[in-house]
């Protein structure tokens, strides 16, 4: 069945040559003028150790040029990876990691941009520069950020979308991603780029490179080289796209929040001039209103503010949630999502320095450094909260010196006291902003004798802005050589990779925040028009909190040696062998939050703790550890027949800590005639869980500021009983961290492809390719808990009255899944009008992919289904076609990605609102770009182009924001920026 669905699939290539897929490795360079003419070398390819002769290869291995690149307008790694089918749209791009939160399974890593081959994560994909590791970012230690990639003096890029942990370790399982870099340079260059959105000028991005190099190796025996590259990244807002919007009623998109940008939203507490029964409002019938806005009531409107919206909608798009008249016709809410940062300011800074030296007629020794800084400031909305969580003041008098800060900044801001005991962050009835309800909208249950209850958007304190700086920098001395039919390379190399993460805005000292609402010289109740006074804005600066939040650090020093060559003499040939070895040292240290203690609620508890701070993420810290690697492997290729030709392979890694394992690859080609081919693999993976999985303590967060859940034993059905607190949690504590129990991932993949030329001019390839893995290392969060609460029922912590107080989250050794696709590849060559017309392009259809969140559970499929972290669609597709005449060259490239199935709506809606479906489409993505290339004057090249020519507006999608960052589109998908101009210059003598 499986070869009847692959042979129809390679027939639709066949018929369809639009489908035109990036021309395999073995084509090299296609936008050489005369390929045919190019000296024949032997070259070592990414999936093989054996230097072998261009062209040849059994793997499945995708090569994207610099000229490539440079034609299709790609100056960043991050465009780079939406290039390549086989990487999955995943929560792991700059654009979709850049909060404060960071993505759901590298909480560390903020800002970062991460591969993710076949959907199988960043730690299940290897990065190589030069075919040698990388530090792990320093944050989370996990993988490598592609941002410390060199990007302006990439040559190539290889893609090897093939299980190789046989060849290069446990850790490929899902492929290998080996940039090249240039060597031998000479001369000297200047470039810059600069990318200018043609909506409005947010989101500009500009990029400066010079390089210089002297010395000939062939003639004068040496050559160094250098470069240094700089990158600077504006703010791309939610504001600056009318389509980015979380407030989209007529699409059945609201968004589920509690605070209000503007006057705050006054709630029912015990104690407080809102009972917990409400209030009726004179002209609003009988109904007892739980939750009061001023600007509901008043008739202003709650979007007479920005970004404030109307909660009136929420009661019949998402009662499931707890919206109902009661809480929700004179609440007022925030399009929060529409406040996210689409692309962040960053700055990048990368150098390259090289010395080449031969050794004699065969052989060279090098000393190669690069490094790089990268600077994204990660932003999150105003942190919100609720005073009704606040302590009393007759407990925090009793509490003493343990709230000793608290007592200096009440005494600071003039509080004036609550003398009828209840939570200091409630408005006192002496306050000069007090709103009596009764007197000015009739609410006739609304008691002006006491203190006021109320959720507060902390906008006046600005958005949660993080400065996420990470650095990467490798040292390597190396000698590549011959000895008669014998191939050698040696190197020993030092990678380090650091990080830090600083608190710049927006975040508050829990005891000066507490004491300065008390005081009543902070106005909760602004309308719009009116500002805070001069002395609550100097009070507010004065709670700011800034510092060093965490920073970690991560090495790793490895020791290279292998030798390849003929091995012996076959009837069909000659027989060629690698063996090598790998010594490497891995080290992780991470200081956690240290100087700080992040909390999210007033409890007394929260206020006795040392630099108590609002509204931060904390981690835990993860003790300095280190593990040593050793490593043993050996590959033979072997010419069976004239037709057939084996390559097999076997690795033996021994991790410090976690024990031994060997892994054996088998490949095959067979060429039954010169223009087809047929080739396939099988071979097994072990990916050992990252230190931070391992050791990473256990830290008390917060879960969504901004969504409630229901409690699944005391509020199983919550359409059915909104008014039950049950129904109505926020601000939960979860408990995440690390575990020493986690065991290693294993797999096992295969695949099987045919290459075939009908044409001189056309080469096609077709490769399906399937991978099983067990006991995969996953985050488990609380919603998934939440949603599997019979299996994690112990999971959830409660007192004695049943009651949930928090919820055990963490790494996890989860299930077994199952992944399947096919890769197709399409590269024709025709001369058009006296010029050249290359069309090259790659594609990915997911056939498959099922998991269990653990084992014994029924698999659940993904392909074409909305997930929270990586994105299965069923096509991911790049064409390009290059025109060429003279001293001009046109690329037209087309990305398209399809459809899938939006969220499931369900456990928000409970009951379909009329005519609208909760399953829904969204709907496919395809851009376009055009550039042209002129190379007419003299060492200089000039390109220009437009990206996402059509100015293509991304899909909409009704997804819940705090889970996927993005109001109204998929930022894993979609490239926000929309019509971008880009113009770049070379000057090179």
């Amino acid at each position: 069945m499986k070869l009847n669905k692959l042979a129809r699939s390679l027939a639709l290539v066949g018929l369809c040559s639009q489908l035109a897929v990036a021309a395999l490795a073995q084509q090299g360079d296609n936008n050489n003028t005369n390929a045919s003419a190019e000296k024949i070398e032997r070259v070592e390819v990414t999936g093989s150790s054996i230097k072998r002769v261009k062209d040849e290869g059994a793997l499945p291995l995708e090569v994207v040029t610099a000229t490539q690149m440079r034609n299709m307008g790609i100056t960043s790694t991050d465009a780079l990876l939406r290039q390549i089918g086989a990487n999955a749209a995943s929560a792991g791009s700059t654009v979709s990691s850049n909060t404060v939160f960071s993505t759901e399974g590298d909480r560390l890593g903020g800002g970062g941009n991460y591969a993710n081959l076949r959907g199988l994560g960043a730690t299940g994909t290897l990065i190589l520069l030069d075919g040698r590791r990388l530090s792990n970012q320093g944050l989370s230690g996990g993988s490598v950020d592609l941002n410390a990639i060199p990007f302006e003096m990439i040559e190539r890029v290889e893609i090897l979308k093939d299980g190789a942990s046989a060849i290069y370790g446990t850790d490929a399982i899902g492929g290998v991603i080996n940039f090249i870099l240039k060597k031998d340079y000479q001369g000297f260059s200047i470039s810059g780029t600069s990318s200018v959105p043609t909506i409005n000028s947010a989101g500009i991005q500009r990029k400066l490179s010079v390089a210089g190099g002297f010395g000939s190796l062939d003639k004068e025996g040496f050559n160094i080289m250098g470069s240094i590259s700089g990158d600077n990244n504006a703010a791309l807002r939610g504001i600056d796209r009318s389509w980015a919007t979380g407030y989209n009623p007529s699409a059945f998109a609201v968004p589920d929040t509690t605070s209000s940008p503007g006057y705050a939203n006054i709630i029912g507490a015990t104690g407080t001039a809102l009972s917990t029964t409400g209030t009726t409002i004179a002209g609003g019938g009988a109904t007892q209103y739980t939750v009061l806005n001023g600007m509901a009531l008043s008739g202003a409107g709650c979007n007479s503010v920005p970004f404030g919206v109307g909660q009136v909608p929420n009661i019949t798009i998402i009662p499931g949630l707890g919206y109902s008249a009661a809480n929700s016709t004179y609440r007022c809410g925030t399009d929060y999502a529409r406040q996210y940062m689409m692309q962040a300011p960053q700055k990048d800074l990368s150098a390259v320095l090289r010395g080449t030296v031969a050794l004699g007629k065969d052989a060279t020794g090098f000393v190669e450094y690069v490094g790089s800084r990268v600077s994204n400031h990660g932003e999150y909305t105003p942190y919100q909260f609720s005073t009704t969580s606040g302590p009393t003041s007759a407990a925090l008098t009793a509490a003493g010196s343990a709230a000793a800060a608290a007592q200096a900044a009440f005494a600071k801001y003039g509080g004036i006291p609550n003398t009828n005991g209840t939570s200091l962050g409630n408005y006192p009835v002496s306050g000069p902003y007090y709103q009596n309800l009764l007197a000015q909208y009739g609410a006739a249950q609304f008691d002006p004798t006491k203190p006021i209850a109320y959720r507060l958007r902390m906008n006046d304190w600005g958005y949660r802005t993080v400065d996420n700086v990470s650095t990467n920098q490798r040292l390597t001395l190396g000698v590549d050589g011959t000895w008669n039919d014998y191939d050698y390379k040696a190197s020993i190399s030092h990678g380090e990779a650091g990080g830090h993460t600083d608190m710049l805005n927006g975040f508050a000292d829990t005891n000066k925040l507490i004491a300065l609402l008390a005081s009543g010289i902070y106005n909760p109740f602004l309308m719009p028009g009116q500002s805070q006074s001069p002395e609550a804005q100097a009070a507010i600066a004065d709670s700011q909190v800034h510092g060093r939040l965490q920073s970690g650090k991560t090495t790793v020093d490895t020791g290279l040696a292998s030798i390849s060559g003929k091995a012996f003499t076959l009837p069909a040939g000659e027989a060629d062998f690698a063996v090598g070895v790998e010594a490497r040292k891995e080290s992780y240290d991470f200081s956690g939050t240290q100087g700080y203690n992040c909390v999210s609620s007033f409890s007394l508890a929260n206020l006795e703790l040392a630099n108590s701070v609002m509204g931060c993420t904390g981690n835990g810290s993860a003790p300095n550890s280190s593990r040593k690697i050793g490593a043993v492997y050996g590959e033979l290729i072997l010419p069976v027949t004239k037709m057939l030709e084996l390559q097999l392979a076997l690795r033996y890694d021994h991790y410090q800590e976690i024990g031994g394992t060997t892994n054996p690859k088998l490949a095959f080609k067979f060429t039954p005639m010169k223009d087809l081919l047929f080739r396939g693999s099988a071979s097994t993976g072990f990916r050992a869980p990252t230190p931070q999985q391992l050791h990473l303590a256990s830290v008390e967060l917060a879960s969504s500021g901004t969504s409630s859940f229901a409690d699944p034993l005391k509020c199983p059905n919550p359409a059915a009983d909104p008014t039950n607190p049950a129904c109505q949690i926020t601000n939960l504590v979860v408990n995440s961290g690390g575990n020493p129990n986690l065991k290693p991932e294993k797999s096992h993949q295969a695949s099987l492809g045919v290459v075939f030329s009908p044409l001189d001019s056309l080469t096609a390839s077709a490769d399906y390719w399937e991978i099983h893995m067990k006991d995969r290392i996953h985050l488990l969060t609380y919603t998934q808990e939440l949603q599997n609460y019979d299996v994690f029922a112990s999971n959830f912590i409660r007192d004695d009255q049943g009651n949930l107080t928090s919820i055990q989250a963490g790494w996890i050794n989860a299930g077994s899944s199952d992944t399947k696709g096919i890769d197709f590849t399409l590269t024709h060559n025709a001369k058009l009008l006296g010029g050249k017309l290359v069309t090259t392009g790659t594609a990915t259809k997911m056939i498959s992919d099922k998991e269990a969140l653990i084992n014994g559970q029924p698999m659940v499929q993904y392909v074409d289904q909305w997930k929270t972290d990586t994105l299965y669609q069923k096509w991911r597709t790049n064409i390009s076609s290059t025109f060429s005449l003279n001293d001009w060259s046109t690329t037209l490239s087309v990305n398209y990605s399809s459809g899938y199935n939006d969220e499931d709506r369900t456990p928000y809606v409970g009951t379909n609102p009329a005519g609208t479906p909760v399953h829904r489409r969204i709907a496919s993505y395809t851009t376009f770009n055009l550039f042209t290339t002129y190379t007419g004057i003299k060492n200089v090249t000039l390109t220009g182009g437009l990206v996402n020519m059509l100015d293509r507006q991304p899909p909409f999608t009704w997804h819940d924001p705090d889970y996927v960052i993005g109001a109204g589109y998929d930022p894993r998908v979609a490239d926000p920026r929309g019509r971008t101009l880009q113009v770049s210059a070379r000057y090179s003598f």
